[in-house]
């Protein structure tokens, strides 16, 4: 069985989008290599986005739909995929973090995962009870970080509130630990990591963690969730949460006062 032959159409937007590609081009009696030259780009392309591994831009479904006269049928379901939510997001956000040039994070309780030493992270999971994660979520994270070690690697800046910081996960050495790394990535030219004061009172990042990614033209954002997340890859909520971003920036502390404080903490592990 192919892998476009397990899509269930029923399951998401994406879904959808993808057996509608397959569907419409069988219907028509096209080949792969056919409509890679309709919407011009590989054929190798047509069939990931059939399979649902990679994803299509409004350029394409624009030049499908005139070609196939259907009304703007396409258009309307990248529209719906893009803003709906998918269950299956964070496969897809992992995508677009290793291709992104720019990652913005906001995170109010704990270290983001980003940036979280391996026992830190193990910590977090067993109080959360899911134990049973920590072989995969470990190798999981060590993918996710290696972004961090290429000679292109994105600029990040992460923005963390005092209690962040502040609060003990693990034992006093996995706590210390994770805070020297912090301290070793203020040093890294391309990441920047600026603590929100408990004295700033009340901010934008209130209603809970997210993250906004720049891939050349396009900007995607991610929405923290408890029991999940939203991905959120067009629409005004984009743009919402950058100027939130900006906003809770504001009531950081410099760089350079960040940095003081998280060896302020990390000395009481001492």
């Amino acid at each position: 069985m192919s892998v476009r032959e397990t899509i269930d159409p029923n399951s998401s937007h994406w879904a959808w989008l993808a057996f509608d590609l397959w569907f419409h081009r069988t219907q028509r009696g096209l080949s792969l290599a056919q409509t890679a030259l309709i919407v011009r780009v590989t054929r190798a392309t047509v069939s990931n986005w059939e399979a649902g591994r990679f994803r299509p831009g409004d350029e394409h479904m624009a030049l499908l739909d005139k070609a196939w006269d259907t009304g703007g049928h396409f258009q309307r379901l990248l529209y719906y995929a893009r803003t709906g939510h998918d269950p299956d997001w964070f496969k897809q956000y992992i995508q677009y973090e290793r291709a992104a040039e720019i990652i913005k994070v906001y995170h109010g309780k704990v270290i983001p995962a980003l940036v979280q030493t391996e026992d830190y992270r193990c910590a977090l999971l067993v109080v959360a009870g899911r134990e049973h994660e920590i072989d995969a979520e470990t190798e999981a994270r060590k993918k996710r970080q290696e972004i961090l070690e290429r000679s292109d690697s994105p600029y990040v800046w992460i923005l963390l509130d005092q209690e962040a910081v502040e609060c003990q996960v693990g034992s006093r050495d996995v706590m210390r630990a994770q805070l020297q790394s912090l301290l070793d990535l203020v040093d890294h030219p391309r990441v920047v990591i600026r603590i929100i004061p408990r004295s700033a009172g009340a901010h934008p990042g209130q209603d809970g963690a997210f993250h906004i990614l720049t891939l050349g033209p396009r900007t995607i954002a991610y929405a923290g969730a408890q029991i999940g997340g939203r991905l959120i890859e067009a629409g005004d909520e984009v743009s919402t949460l950058a100027v939130r971003f900006d906003q809770i920036g504001a009531h950081a502390w410099s760089k350079s006062a960040s940095r003081e404080f998280i060896e302020q903490e990390m000395r009481k592990y001492e």
